[in-house]
């Protein structure tokens, strides 16, 4: 197993500072497809040497946050299945993350309103797992400015739907017992859950919801250990 230096800031995961805000308002959170043509992207080394890296699953942690128009909120955990990503010339030139949407749940709820919240994020309303029990970030660029601002280039396969990213990451050393390293990779940033085709219960889509509409961007955190 190799151990080495050093997301988008994925991974996924990787799964980059943000170069402007997302629609929500937060300035550490990534942008959509929408600006990435529009962003210069120094090369600037990322940390780690070249070479070939595996996302473990020692401490996977991928966690979403959605709030409805009323500022009511829910969180909940989305499980990794597998990752990695390459290195070259200093920036991330290739990797992916999937993620197993049988196991996308709710973790503020428990009993039956855990089951039934559960059931209806997995049907067609929402993640319509039967049809897409996938999903998967596919890592493309990444670039350090010179202030060491940190953003992985990626797209995210969600429902089905395809959408281009910028996500901004940290990126940690490590130490273990044994004397070897790690490096702990963190991010935050806003999926568009309507560029996912993913409209329910939208007020961009569906007029007249009141205090039940949901907010279209979804809180996506992650923490990954690249060795």
């Amino acid at each position: 197993m190799k151990l080495s230096h050093i997301l988008l800031g994925f991974v996924f995961i990787i799964f980059a500072s943000c170069n402007s805000d997302s629609s929500t308002g937060n300035s550490e959170t990534s942008t959509t497809d929408e600006t990435k043509t529009d962003v210069a992207k120094p090369a600037g080394d990322i940390g780690m040497p070249d070479g070939k890296y595996k996302l473990t699953k020692g401490e996977p942690k991928l966690t979403w946050s959605a709030t409805k128009i009323d500022g009511s909120s829910h969180s909940g955990i989305i499980p990794t299945k597998k990752g990695g990503f390459k290195i070259e010339n200093g920036i991330i030139t290739s990797g992916s993350m999937s993620f197993d949407m049988n196991g996308f749940e709710v973790t503020d709820l428990d009993g039956d309103s855990k089951a039934n919240f559960d059931a209806h994020l997995k049907s067609e309303d929402f993640f319509d797992i039967k049809n897409y029990p996938t999903a998967k970030i596919v890592f493309n660029n990444s670039s350090t400015s010179t202030d060491g601002t940190k953003q992985l280039y990626c797209t995210l396969d969600m429902h089905g739907v395809e959408v281009d990213y910028i996500i901004p990451f940290k990126l940690a050393k490590e130490n273990l017992k044994n004397g070897e390293y790690v490096y702990k990779i963190t991010s935050k940033f806003y999926m568009d859950r309507t560029k996912h085709d993913i409209k329910y219960g939208s007020g961009s889509f569906f007029d007249n919801l009141g205090d039940r509409a949901i907010n279209d961007d979804v809180l996506i955190s992650f923490v990954f250990l690249a060795i």
